[in-house]
């Protein structure tokens, strides 16, 4: 086996996963403006990870990957999450869709709270919160019947607003069906994260430096 050559093909893979990451870092700025741009990124990236490591199958035998990624693809493939990133991903590619909504629960909206927030530059007419990229903030007239909206923080104590994905299918474990975008894209990447990790152990690592599992009995 070309070791050096698998080695860049999996550092190509890890690339792509730190891209992905880099959405999910605008992802989570806060920024409303860059959410989009952000998790298009995750969906997009991600899925590749998948698609560039298997280009090792042609350094390292057919065989042999095959015999080690079969199974993990299975696995892949049965996780609910890993079946709805791909899915959404395929919605984006395809019909440029994101499926994304705003949960919005609020828990001490009034004039006092109000006062206490932070200011726009200029004269505000109103207050919003949960647009639909999840942020919170003023709306500002610009004059002549424009206006523009000047996304703050809100503090945990007014409401809590965070962009959710739709449509989760019935298997997905209950612990993760209240999450928001950001924390189920973290698990997504954590886990092709972990892919990497075992392409590493299984081709880069000779046979006595790979570890493995003993039963004590």
């Amino acid at each position: 086996m070309d070791t050096e050559s698998a080695a860049l093909a999996i550092n190509r893979a890890e690339q792509v996963l730190d891209t992905a990451y880099f959405g999910l870092k605008i992802l989570e700025s806060g920024d409303p403006s860059e959410r989009s741009a952000g998790l298009r990124n995750v969906l997009v990236f991600g899925r590749s990870v998948t698609f560039v490591i298997q280009n090792l199958k042609s350094i390292v035998g057919e065989d042999r990957f095959n015999a080690w990624y079969s199974p993990l693809q299975e696995k892949m493939r049965s996780d609910p999450l890993m079946r709805y990133f791909v899915d959404a991903r395929n919605n984006l590619e395809k019909q440029g869709r994101l499926d994304v909504s705003v949960s919005a629960t609020i828990h001490n909206f009034n004039s006092n709270v109000l006062a206490k927030l932070e200011k726009p530059p200029f004269q505000a007419n109103s207050f919003f919160m949960g647009d639909s990229t999840g942020g919170s903030g003023w709306i500002m007239d610009l004059g002549g019947g424009e206006s523009i909206k000047y996304y703050i923080n809100i503090p945990r104590s007014m409401g809590e607003v965070k962009q959710v994905f739709h449509s989760l299918p019935d298997n997905m474990p209950a612990e993760l069906k209240g999450l928001g975008v950001e924390d189920l894209s973290s698990i997504y990447l954590g886990k092709l994260k972990e892919l990497l990790v075992a392409a590493k152990k299984e081709f880069l690592l000779s046979p006595k430096e790979r570890p493995y599992l003993r039963l004590v009995k």
